[in-house]
């Protein structure tokens, strides 16, 4: 069956060659890297080192399909199918699936957008992820816990998905999911507006019983995490953002801001998120990139911290280069500190680097990580 598949995919590939109009390309990503946290609570309760191989931090692992077909008068028929995997042992990604980052189906217009159908990003990835570091370099700079998926820790399935045409710089769509279940439903708005060296984004999402919806995706109880082990079974979430980021010479500066809420969390009470970032980056060379940023997160959560507010601050350093056009190394460093106490214990809250996937829990309220990596594109 797996020979049958993949003489089916470079048939496929062949076919696309033989039309200009008509095309399917066969793309893919591996990255993979050294992983190394200072401080992770191991099951002595007591905090240790871990250095890991983990396949997919710059960008998810992964291998796809897309193509379209030329139906005349502007119009084609669009699809993509795209797989995530883990290098390290041959594992798929999101769950499990087959095509878990993405697949869809639809038509695409030159003068009135492209509507699909399927399994599809929200529109928080599609018009504020781009002003994000995690958005432009990787899963390690995600915001805290990436509770507000800009780093689309989770996708949504049986989505309808708008996205208008570029009008003169701005672009607006959206997306609505029926969940596959009673009371399941996802509802995703954002725009966009580009520039010269401008760009602006914003987005937001609203998903009923997430737990049920994005069962690919971060939902596990983690204990003391201090994001996501804040939310139990919401009853629903929604996540709002926006920001920008302007290019001048060889530099880029950004900054964005998000807000998540989660209803019904752990107490019956309503856990809310806000994050703050600013970032940069310059090319210092026409191969090295240097990559820097600042994230603060504030934590509500009445239930568990009570008139307590939590807050979190991480800096963030990367430097990129490039072997070719498809190749690069690169280099991160992540050092993030708590800044509250637990209101329950007194002590300190534990700090705890997003790297990738939650869970790596600090036994203080610092945690430095690095990351040594190479990426492959074809």
């Amino acid at each position: 069956m797996k020979k049958s598949f993949l003489a089916f995919a470079a048939g496929c590939v062949a076919a696309g060659s033989a039309s200009a109009q008509n095309s399917v390309t066969l793309y893919g990503v591996l990255d993979e890297g050294v992983t190394y946290v200072n401080n992770v609570v191991g099951s002595d309760h007591q905090g240790h080192s871990l250095v890991a191989l983990q396949s997919g931090v710059l960008q998810g692992s992964r291998w796809g399909l897309k193509g379209a077909e030329d139906l005349g008068g502007g119009l084609k028929a669009i699809f993509q199918l795209e797989s995530g995997f883990n290098i390290n042992n041959g594992s798929s990604g999101q769950g499990g699936r087959l095509f878990g980052r993405q697949s869809f189906v639809g038509l695409s217009s030159d003068h009135w957008g492209t509507l699909t159908l399927g399994r599809q990003y929200d529109s928080v990835v599609d018009y504020v992820q781009p002003v994000t570091m995690n958005g432009n370099w990787g899963a390690m700079f995600s915001h805290a816990g990436d509770i507000d998926n800009s780093d689309n820790g989770f996708r949504i399935n049986n989505a309808v998905k708008y996205a208008s045409p570029n009008l003169s710089g701005l672009e607006f769509g959206g997306l609505y999911a029926l969940g596959g279940e009673s009371g399941n439903s996802t509802l995703s708005l954002g725009a966009s507006y580009a520039r010269g060296p401008l760009y602006l984004g914003a987005g937001y999402l609203y998903a009923k019983n997430p737990v049920q919806q994005f069962d690919d995706g971060n939902w596990t109880d983690f204990g003391n995490d201090p994001f996501f082990g804040l939310l139990g079974e919401p009853s629903d979430m929604q996540v709002i953002g926006g920001g920008g980021t302007y290019a001048f010479g060889p530099a880029l500066l950004g900054a964005n801001y998000t807000n998540s809420r989660y209803r019904d969390s752990i107490g019956g009470a309503t856990a809310r998120f806000d994050n703050y970032e600013l970032w940069g980056q310059y090319q210092l060379t026409p191969a090295a990139v240097l990559v820097a940023g600042y994230t603060f997160t504030r934590v509500h959560q009445d239930a568990v911290y009570g008139d307590s507010v939590p807050k979190y601050g991480q800096i963030n350093l990367m430097a990129d280069y490039a072997l070719s056009k498809r190749t690069d190394v690169y280099v991160q460093g992540i050092w993030q500190r708590a800044y509250s106490s637990d209101p329950s214990t007194g002590q300190p809250m534990p700090a705890s680097i997003y790297t990738g996937s939650p869970g790596n829990i600090s036994s203080t309220n610092n945690q430095v990580s690095a990351r040594l990596g190479i990426r492959t594109k074809f």
